[in-house]
C-alpha cells in the first residue's frame, strides 16, 4: 500500500495526479492504469523482468482492486461520447463499464507487445507468456474494468487464473 514506510518517495508519492479518484472526486489510496504514466512505468517494469530468461509475466488483478475508477480523463472522455456523466449514473452501467475496460484492455495490449519486443531482441522462439490472477466471474471483473473475454479473443493473455472474491463465493478448491 502507499501508505508503507518503505514506499516513501516512490512513483505514488511522486504523481498524486496519477492516484485513482472515487465517485465523488476523492482521491483513493491506488495509482490508476488510466493514465499512460501508470501504464508505461508498469510495462518498463515488465520488460526489465522479462530481460531476465523468464517464461512469463503474471499480473495481479485480484490485488487491492480497483485500478481505475472515475479519473478526469475518463469521466470526460464518456461525457465526451454519451453525453452524461458516468457519476450520474448506475456505477454497473454496461456502457460505463465498457468505456473503462478499453482502458485497461489497452494496457494489455501494451504489456503483450512489450513482451514481444522483448523476445525478439533476445531472439528467443518461444514467446514469452502473459498471465492474469483476474476476479472470480465476468461480472465482477467488468465492474473492476477487466474484460477478459476481450484480452482472451485478441491473444492478450495465455493463461487465467479466476480467484475467489469479495463478491465471489465461488471457491475454485
Amino acid at each position: 500500500p502507499p501508505e508503507d514506510e518503505w514506499n516513501t518517495g516512490g512513483i505514488y508519492d511522486e504523481h498524486p495526479e496519477w492516484h485513482c479518484v472515487d465517485r465523488q472526486g476523492r482521491r483513493t489510496p491506488r495509482l490508476s492504469y488510466a493514465y499512460e504514466g501508470v501504464q508505461q512505468f508498469v510495462i518498463s517494469l515488465l520488460k526489465e523482468m522479462a530481460d531476465y530468461p523468464i517464461d512469463g509475466v503474471c499480473l495481479l488483478y485480484n490485488r487491492r482492486p480497483p485500478i481505475i475508477e472515475y479519473e478526469p480523463s475518463l469521466t470526460d472522455g464518456f461525457k465526451t461520447k454519451y453525453g452524461q456523466d458516468p457519476r450520474q449514473i448506475d456505477d454497473r452501467d454496461p456502457r460505463w463499464l465498457s468505456f473503462r475496460a478499453a482502458r485497461i484492455s489497452q494496457f494489455m495490449r501494451g504489456v503483450r507487445d512489450a513482451m514481444e519486443e522483448v523476445r525478439q531482441k533476445q531472439r528467443r522462439d518461444k514467446r514469452i507468456e502473459v498471465t492474469a490472477v483476474v476476479l472470480s466471474n465476468e461480472r465482477e471483473n467488468l465492474y473492476y474494468g477487466l474484460d477478459v473475454e476481450e484480452w482472451v479473443k485478441n491473444g492478450l493473455v495465455d493463461t487465467l487464473i479466476p480467484y475467489s472474491s469479495v463478491e465471489g463465493g465461488n471457491s475454485l478448491a
